[in-house]
């Protein structure tokens, strides 16, 4: 379906996870094992896709005070990246792990966007999108990177041929959306509330807002409902997908890979029941491993076996 895959990580991150017995406040706290890994919500997209042999190509806005150690798990790990270097440090993320699998999380900000480097992006992706292209831009947006400007960074990648799946913080407005027109999106319902401007409490009020979404050219749209699993809105129809209650290690990354699990199965020409069994196994598999890692292979074919998919409409 697609020749080729790009991932745009605008506010990438450095995620730290450190292993502890338990947290003492005000005291010293051992730390018995630590991990470094290079994320962002698109580049674990692209992390899941290289493991499932599916290449893609990673853009990357990195802070140059520790580019490199953003750089070296991605070549360990053999992603294709070309990275725009902004001044500044990519943002660090530490998450502390308790012996009981709690987690503890500390989001720190990054760099501001200059605008010579939106510039510069713009003129990357257009010698790299072409028609055929997905593009799948992923993640909150950076100091300097507004929702107006990343629309027209959007519209950029559509006059060039490309289609868009957004999972992003941006807020557009319903006009926008038509605009943009993007193949996919991935809200939470939080999210999709902050879109329609509005609470959407029932199961109808949110498939309802979908479907004026799909007016604007939305193709696929799939909302994380929580313990509710995934609420898809389509061409096809409308679904709920379910999957099996697992032992949480981490959650940190699962929409992503959910999102990844999706991307891979359409563009390997999967049907959409199939496509939506997937993104809902990645996303679980993935609170199995530690950290920001991506699901194992082992792991998302056994649940891949336990996902209930039910078409509503």
């Amino acid at each position: 379906m697609f020749d080729h895959i790009i991932t745009l990580s605008l506010n990438p991150a450095i995620d730290a996870t450190l292993w502890v017995d338990r947290i003492q406040t005000g005291a010293d706290n051992v730390v018995r094992m630590e991990r470094y890994e290079s994320a962002g919500k698109a580049m674990n997209v692209s992390r899941a896709l290289r493991i499932y042999g599916v290449e893609s190509l990673a853009l990357v806005l990195a802070g140059s005070n520790n580019r490199k150690r953003y750089e070296e798990p991605l070549r360990t790990e053999g992603i294709r990246y070309t990275l725009i270097p902004v001044e500044g440090y990519t943002r660090e993320n530490i998450s502390v792990v308790q012996e009981d699998h709690n987690v503890t999380r500390f989001i720190r900000g990054g760099f501001s966007v200059p605008y010579e480097a939106v510039t510069e992006l713009t003129q990357l992706l257009s010698r790299e999108v072409r028609e055929g292209s997905l593009v799948v831009i992923s993640g909150t947006l950076p100091a300097g990177i507004s929702d107006s400007v990343l629309k027209g960074i959007c519209l950029a990648i559509r006059e060039k041929g490309g289609v868009l799946a957004l999972d992003t913080s941006a807020r557009f407005s319903l006009e926008d959306m038509a605009e943009i027109s993007p193949w996919l999106i991935k809200p939470n319902r939080e999210e999709l509330e902050a879109l329609a401007h509005r609470e959407l409490p029932t199961t109808q009020d949110v498939v309802e807002f979908c479907r004026q979404l799909e007016g604007c050219g939305v193709r696929h749209c799939l909302v994380s409902m929580g313990d509710s699993g995934i609420l898809y809105t389509g061409e096809e129809g409308v679904y709920q997908v379910m999957v099996p209650n697992v032992n949480v290690v981490s959650a940190v990354g699962s929409g992503d890979y959910c999102l990844a699990g999706f991307v891979l199965s359409q563009a390997t020409g999967k049907d959409l029941v199939r496509s939506l069994k997937t993104a809902a196994s990645f996303g679980t598999a993935a609170c199995l491993t530690e950290g920001t890692s991506p699901p194992t292979c082992i792991a998302t074919a056994n649940i891949l076996q336990q996902v209930l998919c039910e078409k509503l409409a």
